[in-house]
This record gives C-alpha cells, structure tokens and sequence, in this order.
C-alpha cells in the first residue's frame, strides 16, 4: 500500500522502525535493429517475452523494475539513461551491436550492466568485455545474479542450462506498467527443440526440449488475463499466442496445454509454433481445432526439397505426405496455416526465387508466406563453423548482417545486381512481384474453405495472407546494398557524445565483424573456431530462428 511521506514517518514512529529504504531501479531492455536500418517502431503483437521473464525473475522487494521493447517503443532514448543501477539487455544476433552501444550510455550514466542472448551464450569470454556481466544461456540465473549484485560481489559470467526452467511467477503487469498491450496474450509453455536443425541455434545454446509444469503454465495464463486492460480486445476476446521454439516437441504436453486452453471460460481461441510433420497427422489436427486452435506457424520454410536437405530439415522430407493437401485440411478445419520463406541465393538465381514466390501465389489454397527471408548463417551453429571453414562467407562479414535480408555468402548463383534487384522489389515492393488482386482472391477461397462464420478467423487469415505488403508499405527506401559488409547501418551506430575517445568508439559503436577481409575467421573469433569441421555438409541458417520458430 503506497503512503505519503509523512504518513510513512508516523506510522514509523508508532512501532519504532526505521522508514523503508525506497526500491533501486532496474531496467530491462529488449534491443531491436530494424532490417530497414530505420528508427519506425511497431506494435506487431508478435513482441519478444525474454524481457518480461527477466523482469519477472528480479527481486521486487528491492527493486522498482520497467521493460522497454524497442520495437514497440522505437529506440531507448540515451538522454535517458541516469537513474538506473541495473540494467539487462538482451536482443537476437543481429541486435548485438545495439546491446554494445546502449551497454556504453548506460555504464556511462553510473548503470550496472548485464547482458544475455544468443552471442552471449556462444561467446561470454568475448562479451566481458562490453558488460560488466554476462548470462550464458537460459534467464534462470538472474535470481543469484541479482542476489550477487545487491551483495557486491557479482560474477562476469553466469551460467544456467536454458532447458533447466526453475519455478517462478510471469508478471505480466509489467507489460502493463511498460505501456505493451500487443493484441494477443503471448506465453510459452516449453523451451528449446529436439531437431538437430544445422541451421538453428537450438540445439547449441539449448540442446534438447523443456517444458513448463502444468501450474506454472495456469498461473501464467491468469496473470496475463488478469493484466490486460478492460478496453483492449485481449482482455474483450482472449487469444493466446504460445511463442514456444517447438510446441509440438513434446506431444503430451502440448495435449495437456491445448486441454487446458480449450476447457478455460475465458479462453476464444490459441496460436503455437509448430514443426511442419505436425500437420501430417490429420486426426491431431482435428482435435487441436476442437480445442480452440485458431493458428498454427508451420515451420515450412521452403517446397525446395534440395535446400531442405542442405538443412537437414528432416521433418520436412517425408515422401508420404503432401505439404499443401495438408496446409488445406488444416484450414478446412477453421486452423489458419502461417509459415515462413527462405531463399537459398547460393544455389538459386533470382528468377527461380521469382517463379517460387509466383507459384505460391497462384495456388488457390496455399497460405502466402508471413515473412520472407535470405539464408543467414547465424553465427555459433554447425552450418556457420562449414561455411567459415570453406571460405564461403563474405569478407567483412558483420552480426548486423544476419538480417535475413542481406547476402552474407561469397559463393552465388547469380549476378548481384540481378540477386538485389529481385531482393529489394521482394522486401520494399512485393506488388511488384505478386499481384495484390491475386492474394485478395485466394484469401477469399482460404475464408471459404475454413467454413467458419468467425469475424476474427477471417482477419487472422487476411492479415497473415497480406502480412508482407503491409510490412513493406510501412518501410521507408533506403540506400541499401543488401550486400554484407557494406551495407548501410543503423542512425544508432553515429549517435554517441562528441568526447567519445577512439577506443570506446572501436569498443562500443563499430560493428562487430565475423570474417576478415580475406573471408576467414575475424581475430577475435579465432580462438572459438572448432578444430574439427562441425559437419560433412555444408548447411545454411535462417535469420531470425534464434528467438523462435521450428
């Protein structure tokens, strides 16, 4: 209960206790680069929850605790840096830069500073040097890392197995407090993923699959009900967003989550992430839809059955099953199918990505993909180390490059003006490529198909068929080279104090960079570089699925 001051020194007074220290204040930071290189903000409900499990894992008895998503807010503002004593950040690969550039203002402003993420969990030694403490791997540590902190002793580096989840409250009021209400009630109910993907992060920084028990899942999921304002349409008509890696890792305890969501009054309907083989099991489809499933985000990632073996995407290659006749069941059963789309610009030219996309388009039941992307080898996983150790990265290689919209290898299928001519009418300009009439007429079929009289159902496919022309129209042209190593940085790398000395500014503000000029391994890399080729075949990586997506 708040009291005023003098109330406080009264009530004190009466018992003889001495008046309550006020609460220090800690800060978590969710970094975000655009791939537009601009400053737009955005209110997509898919927003990050690394943030609010950090924020929720921090003592509330001694701190006072904000988050601030900069993707939802636009880019911390560093005039505002002085007040904080702890900070965290955390951001994917291609925000690294940001985390090192917030990580100076802070630290100049008096801040501790702590850092956790994906690079941190491949290469802590290296980040000590910007942070003054690392987590390596999952946001379990922040208790004993706090606990050190309020004692002054607090450690360079912690470490906690991400599949290791210890039993604590979400508060989702702290969404509330920080000014986020995405449109969906976004929770997760099981870490990491089982498929050993050469492309993905997981099964490096998680290696294997953990899941919620049952009464931290329920007392989170009325936590994010109880926090939603009485004016929003989540709190008006409730739908859940699972932003597991793999929801279907685990096929009894996705049973026993969808049971819950379906029996739960207040619950209208549920999204997950799933691998694509889930949507071979026709009868799991239909009891998934009996319980409320409104969407499922298919990790399809191409119909280029070649590219999926470079990838080992082994739950995409079965040869029993047809991929689209399964999207269209789903959909049938009113579960609208989302999916991303990868192009493989090493061993396809523009014109084959160009007639990819156009026969997506032109199949009347299949779903357009939500994001498009460039393969990006992310750094840390075993198709990163075969690339490097085959001299395919390009030269001056950056972690800002990981994009997935940027050409990051040396070795192409094509010319480059033909391979950024198509990436920048793809990314910028889609009409270009795909009619909109098109998309409209198949989104009519799909809401057709799905037989629901459902208003919502409607919008989750319309949306999602349209996801790419949206996100395009509200990105400004820019002087892109989608080319790494020379492409154009964020205003953010230039907006540091004028008596910025050249060591902070090599330390903080120049990006960080993978490979030499020669493509070889940068210096500071060096010493990760394994001394065994991480697999026989070269594999690539897709940007973006470090924070989510099977």
């Amino acid at each position: 209960m708040y009291l005023p001051s003098r109330d406080v020194a009264a009530a004190c007074g009466r018992t003889g206790a001495a008046p309550p220290q006020p609460r220090r204040r800690a800060l978590v930071v969710c970094t975000h680069l655009r791939p537009s290189r601009d400053k737009r903000r955005s209110t997509y409900y898919m927003q990050p929850i690394t943030g609010l499990h950090i924020g929720s894992l921090i003592d509330r008895s001694a701190f006072d605790v904000r988050l601030h998503h900069e993707d939802w807010h636009g880019p911390f503002d560093t005039a505002a840096c002085a007040g904080y004593e702890l900070v965290f950040l955390t951001g994917l690969q291609p925000d690294f830069d940001r985390m090192r550039q917030l990580a100076y203002h802070f630290r100049r402003a008096g801040a501790t500073v702590v850092a956790g993420g994906s690079i941190c969990t491949v290469f802590p030694a290296f980040c000590t040097q910007f942070f003054d403490s690392v987590c390596v791997g999952g946001v379990d540590s922040v208790p004993a890392l706090v606990a050190d902190f309020l004692q002054d002793r607090l450690q360079p580096i912690y470490r906690q197995a991400a599949r290791d989840i210890s039993r604590y409250d979400v508060d989702y009021g702290l969404f509330a407090r920080s000014g986020i209400q995405p449109m969906l009630h976004l929770m997760e109910a099981s870490r990491g993923c089982s498929f050993k993907c050469s492309f993905c992060v997981m099964p490096g920084e998680v290696g294997g699959h953990a899941t919620y028990d049952m009464d931290h899942f329920a007392r989170a999921l009325e936590s994010t009900l109880a926090a939603s304002k009485p004016w929003t349409f989540r709190r008006w008509y409730p739908l859940v967003m699972l932003l597991d890696n793999n929801f279907s890792d685990n096929a009894a305890h996705m049973l026993r989550v969808a049971r819950h969501l379906a029996e739960h009054p207040r619950v209208l309907g549920w999204a997950a992430l799933v691998t694509q083989n889930v949507l071979q099991d026709r009868a799991l489809i239909s009891h998934l839809a009996a319980a409320k499933c409104h969407l499922l985000f298919a990790g399809v990632e191409s119909l280029d059955r070649e590219m999926l073996r470079r990838y080992n995407k082994k739950q995409n290659l079965s040869r029993r099953h047809d991929v689209m006749a399964d999207i269209a069941f789903a959909e049938s059963k009113g579960i609208a199918i989302c999916y991303g789309y990868i192009f493989d610009h090493r061993h396809q030219s523009a014109r084959e990505m160009e007639q990819q996309i156009q026969a997506l388009a032109r199949n009347p039941l299949m779903p357009m993909p939500v994001y498009l992307s460039v393969i990006a080898p992310l750094a840390g996983t075993a198709s990163f180390w075969d690339d490097l150790r085959m001299g395919h990265l390009s030269p001056r290689l950056r972690l800002r490059d990981l994009d997935g919209e940027t050409l990051c290898h040396s070795r192409l299928a094509d010319s480059e003006e033909a391979l950024i001519d198509f990436l920048e009418r793809m990314f910028r300009r889609p009409w270009t490529v795909v009619s909109r009439w098109r998309i409209l007429a198949k989104t009519l079929r799909r809401i057709v198909n799905a037989g629901s009289f459902n208003p919502v159902r409607w919008y989750v496919m319309t949306s999602a068929n349209f996801h790419c022309f949206i996100w395009s129209h509200q990105t400004p042209p820019s002087r892109r080279t989608y080319r790494a190593g020379t492409d154009l940085l964020d205003p953010q790398y230039a907006e540091h104090p004028d008596d910025l000395s050249p060591e902070d500014r090599v330390r903080y503000f120049e990006p960080i960079e993978l490979t030499d000029a020669d493509g070889g391994p940068a210096e500071w890399l060096r010493p990760y570089v394994p001394a065994q080729p991480a697999q026989p075949v070269v594999r690539l990586a897709v940007a973006g699925s470090d924070e989510a997506g099977p």
